[in-house]
């Protein structure tokens, strides 16, 4: 069964070239997917095997990957839906296979499937600018992922060729050589890093933004970035094993943070949203990564699933607006939560979700995490630095789209409603957030 549960996007595909069958066909197929999964945990079928981490992220995926399939019906002119739909349909598909693979091999190979498959939501349109945008991110995701795999093969050395399982491979790191794991976990921040857009491997994560259509640009930052940091958590979780996390925890720190300080930088001074809004990814997974180099797992877990909701909400906001006003540029879109406050109030709202305000779950997972930075009072600094420049450079934007003068909306055909449930599940997460659920999913990770 969880063969079928792997190929089970590839359901869409029926709809051939109908774009209400198409968006039907992926919304179920994604939504059959996400309860097949829950029945399905704890099953294990060759090299994969459902466990509650992967079940996590696998049922994230699934529900936005919905909301954004029929989002995204308003959104396309008839004659180019079916290309978003089928390529998200092999995206989805790369996804499933990274998150039910409990083999270390298998698992690289469907990171890098769902690199080449997002390739295609990014060059959708077509262009020159996509063109260099699309060679950009094959380039330097393929270059990461390849010394990635360098990492995969140096810890199948370390374990003496012995097994490529997950559990096993865990249950074997007390006795492999340190020199060579602390090799191989470097190789892997850097190399899956890339992918999760850590700073200064981002460079491919605000061009690909720009020129992606809103929805592939929501599937990028709501997902895709996931599935790396989910290989990382992996591999973290195998050096933990081996009583190295001392030496995982200080690149962690040093990567999370170097992401926070230079995303909240870059917030600064952006002309575009899409590429704030990019910048702003590159933050937060660095706050991601900041909380497991504390030794957070669960708080780090949290933060994406926060991130993923406000960030997919804030996408496909700023993707009405854009069919709306035909406006790329920050200063060129205004007073969005007057005139057309379907869109603009949860486009507002999801900035400040981004920014850190409460009631959002986000400020939780930032608070959470300042307390335990501020035992080492120059990290706590340096940390409480960086949160607040980003604070600052998401407040600008939120105020010129949400209340200044701009271009006024033609309101087009697009649903608001996927943005207001997006909205209310960030309030729920914010106000009674389900950290004891996270804890159970820390000691999955950690004692499989």
């Amino acid at each position: 069964m969880l063969y079928v549960l792997l190929f089970l996007p590839l359901l869409a595909l029926l709809g051939r070239r109908e774009p209400r069958l198409l968006a039907g066909f992926s919304a179920w197929a994604a939504l059959l997917s996400l309860v097949l999964a829950f029945l399905l945990l704890g099953r294990a079928e060759g090299p994969f095997r459902l466990d509650g981490v992967g079940l996590f992220y696998l049922s994230l995926t699934d529900f936005l990957y919905a909301l954004v399939a029929l989002f995204a019906l308003g959104y396309f002119a008839r004659e180019e839906a079916w290309r978003f739909y089928w390529s998200g349909a092999l995206f989805l598909t790369a996804v499933h296979g990274a998150y039910l693979a409990h083999n270390l091999g298998v698992l690289w190979v469907f990171v890098e499937g769902s690199t080449l498959a997002s390739a295609l939501l990014i060059y959708h349109r077509g262009g020159a600018r996509a063109l260099e945008a699309t060679w950009k991110y094959l380039m330097l995701g393929s270059v990461g992922i390849a010394l990635g795999l360098l990492g995969v093969i140096l810890v199948y050395a370390l374990v003496g060729g012995a097994t490529l399982d997950w559990s096993e491979a865990r249950t074997l790191m007390p006795g492999v050589k340190p020199e060579g794991l602390r090799l191989a976990f470097a190789l892997l921040l850097v190399g899956f890093g890339t992918k999760v857009g850590l700073f200064p491997l981002q460079a491919w994560l605000p061009d690909a933004h720009a020129e992606a259509p809103g929805p592939a640009s929501a599937l990028l930052s709501g997902t895709l970035l996931n599935v790396a940091f989910y290989a990382l958590l992996r591999y973290t979780a195998l050096v933990e094993a081996a009583g190295l996390f001392p030496f995982a925890s200080a690149l962690l720190l040093a990567f999370g943070l170097a992401s926070l300080l230079a995303g909240a930088l870059f917030l600064f001074g952006q002309k575009e949203y899409k590429r704030l809004l990019a910048y702003s990814s590159m933050e937060h997974m660095g706050l991601a990564v900041f909380a497991l180099g504390l030794g957070l797992p669960w708080l780090a877990l949290f933060h994406t699933l926060a991130h993923s909701l406000a960030k997919t909400l804030a996408f496909l906001a700023s993707s009405a607006a854009l069919k709306a006003t035909h406006a790329k540029e920050i200063r060129q879109v205004g007073g969005l939560a007057l005139a057309w406050p379907e869109v603009g109030v949860p486009l507002v709202l999801a900035l400040a979700a981004l920014g850190g305000l409460p009631p959002f779950p986000l400020f939780l997972a930032e608070f959470k995490a300042a307390q335990t930075a501020l035992a080492t009072p120059w990290l706590g600094a340096l940390y409480l630095l960086g949160l607040g420049l980003a604070f600052l450079g998401l407040l600008g934007p939120m105020g010129q789209m949400g209340f200044g003068r701009g271009r006024a909306p033609k309101k087009e055909g697009v649903a608001a409603w996927p943005l207001w449930l997006l909205l209310a599940l960030l309030l729920v997460l914010g106000v009674f957030p389900p950290v004891e659920a996270f804890r159970v999913l820390e000691v999955v990770l950690w004692k499989p």
